[in-house]
């Protein structure tokens, strides 16, 4: 899940080093796993039942998972993937073409 405050360099770093061999769509899985449990369990008033839930934190969660992707792609993904988590119904479809639109993600040949 998120990272934790007090390790959040160690993970980071764990985690690059792991996605480093990752394919292109298999980027895009990853993204969309854990754009998936995210949502499974937000609900609306999770901040007040939960001080310390912070949103930014699963943006970073999901956005880890592109990949190598300018920061702009990132920063725009980082808006949908919110709306993902928290209206999945009504995102899902938006969220998957945009993270097919990322360039190199799903090259030909990598839709098998």
């Amino acid at each position: 899940m998120p990272i934790a405050d007090g390790d959040a360099g160690e993970r980071r770093w764990e985690l690059s080093t792991h996605l480093d061999g990752m394919t292109d769509r298999e980027h895009v899985d990853a993204v969309l796993e854990h754009v998936a449990v995210l949502a499974f369990f937000y609900y609306p008033g999770i901040q007040v039942d939960d001080p310390t839930y912070r949103l930014d934190e699963d943006f970073e969660w999901c956005t880890a998972r592109l990949g190598e992707v300018s920061d702009a792609e990132r920063d725009g993904m980082r808006a949908l993937i919110a709306r993902a988590i928290i209206d999945p119904t009504a995102t899902r479809e938006e969220l998957f073409a945009s993270l097919l639109q990322l360039d190199g993600v799903l090259a030909a040949g990598h839709d098998e």
